[in-house]
């Protein structure tokens, strides 16, 4: 997974682009919905989010993702991304962000959860002035460790306000 990461990353910087490199406008707000699968929970999640630039270089996307299994549990995330567009209405993002993970309810009360640190990698597509498509892959490393750390494949679709 390092690798394939490291590989995307490469070819996002190698890659010529159209323009020169820049990144979103600050104000910019999306909201979207994301499906995804976690690998090591052998789960699909469905999920939705809200971007925000905060600056012309700096976004912040906080997201909830409902797992899609018998016990189903919920994920909470806020990220960091750098968007950098790679060639015209397309952008390829570092991530970097916190998240609580494995929140269920038992007996009205939170149990299990444990806390994470999310480092990826993710790229959209502007379709229009209104549609995105986005896709990411990411990393949830979790504390504490009786929790495994998840790898998550996502994709989803947001519109752009």
């Amino acid at each position: 997974m390092k690798r394939l990461l490291l590989i995307l990353f490469a070819i996002a910087v190698i890659t010529p682009s159209t323009n020169s490199l820049s990144a979103q406008d600050s104000g910019d707000f999306r909201f979207g919905f994301r499906t995804g699968y976690y690998f090591r929970a052998k789960a699909y999640a469905v999920g939705v989010y809200g971007n925000y630039g905060l600056t012309d270089w700096l976004n912040i996307e906080p997201g909830i993702n409902f797992m899609c299994k018998k016990k189903s549990t919920v994920d909470v995330y806020c990220d960091l991304q750098i968007p950098l567009e790679i060639a015209t209405y397309w952008y390829v993002y570092p991530i970097v962000g916190i998240s609580a993970n494995d929140i269920s309810a038992k007996n009205g009360s939170i149990d299990g959860w444990a806390a994470g640190l999310n480092l990826g990698l993710g790229t959209s597509y502007e379709i229009n002035g209104h549609w995105n498509l986005s896709a990411q892959a990411k990393w949830m490393g979790r504390i504490p460790r009786k929790h495994r750390s998840a790898i998550i494949i996502a994709a989803g679709i947001g519109y752009n306000f």
